[in-house]
């Protein structure tokens, strides 16, 4: 028996990463799990993956900025499989730079597909979560959503905003018997995280240097989110809603180095 037995869930952002992960946790704990993302080759690779060792899957093309593709590839689940009983809004992509140094296209692409895309595939799933008077959606913030970062300015504003949404969805359906929840992962080892470490003068030395500011004195893999959003998607979770999970190794908890 599985935690997410016979659970109907949309993960975007599937193709890779932390969206890959939870794809991969769900469908292991007996979710039917369908994946979207704007990757189409690698998110067949990922799900036909998955297929093959025995996890019920499918992968979906599409950009959750598209609001009529949104519209589309929820009304195709709830269609084939009957139900929604999970969403998990995933996909983000990031521009680096100091405030000062963005430009208006820049903010626009990191608003629509971190912040839009959440409103858009959580208004979308909502009708069919309100006629079955139940489900989970699963927002994936950030832990630049809590502090700031001098180079993600737009990032850490979406995934603020993120956390905003989550709390006004959790009250607005909780006697729907809905649930609206948030994760802040700290840094994951992840592509996205790459971009950031890749974008300093020296990748690697920063990468280190990021890994020692952490209690752990190294950075989260996503399978650690990944178990994360099991539990939020569980029964297990029941209570919790409106809220956030702090995923981050303990970083926010301390005020600087006192060991070397």
């Amino acid at each position: 028996m599985g935690r997410l037995d016979d659970k109907v869930a949309i993960v975007t952002g599937a193709a890779r990463g932390i969206g890959k992960a939870i794809a991969a946790r769900f469908a292991a704990e007996g979710a039917v799990v369908v994946g979207v993302d704007v990757l189409a080759e690698r998110g067949h690779e990922t799900f036909t993956g998955l297929a093959r060792g025995g996890a019920r899957v499918d992968f979906l093309v599409g950009d959750v900025t598209d609001e009529a593709r949104v519209a589309e590839i929820v009304a195709e689940v709830e269609r084939d499989r009957g139900r929604i009983d999970v969403l998990v809004n995933n996909a983000a992509i990031q521009v680096e730079g100091r405030l000062h140094e963005q430009t208006v296209e820049a903010f626009h692409r990191v608003v629509d597909v971190n912040l839009l895309g959440t409103f858009l595939f959580s208004r979308a799933v909502l009708p069919a979560m309100l006629r079955q008077r139940s489900g989970v959606i699963i927002n994936l913030s950030s832990v630049l959503g809590l502090v700031g970062d001098p180079v993600l300015p737009v990032y850490s504003a979406t995934k603020a905003g993120i956390l905003g949404l989550t709390r006004s969805v959790a009250v607005a359906y909780a006697r729907d018997g809905i649930r609206c929840v948030a994760i802040c992962p700290g840094d994951i080892d992840t592509e996205l995280n790459d971009q950031y470490f890749n974008s300093q003068p020296d990748p690697v030395a920063f990468r280190a240097k990021v890994a020692r500011e952490y209690p752990t004195k190294r950075i989260g893999t996503t399978d650690e989110i990944a178990g994360v959003a099991v539990f939020l998607a569980s029964d297990d979770a029941s209570f919790v809603n409106g809220t956030h999970v702090l995923a981050d190794g303990g970083v926010l908890s301390r005020v600087y180095e006192l060991e070397t």
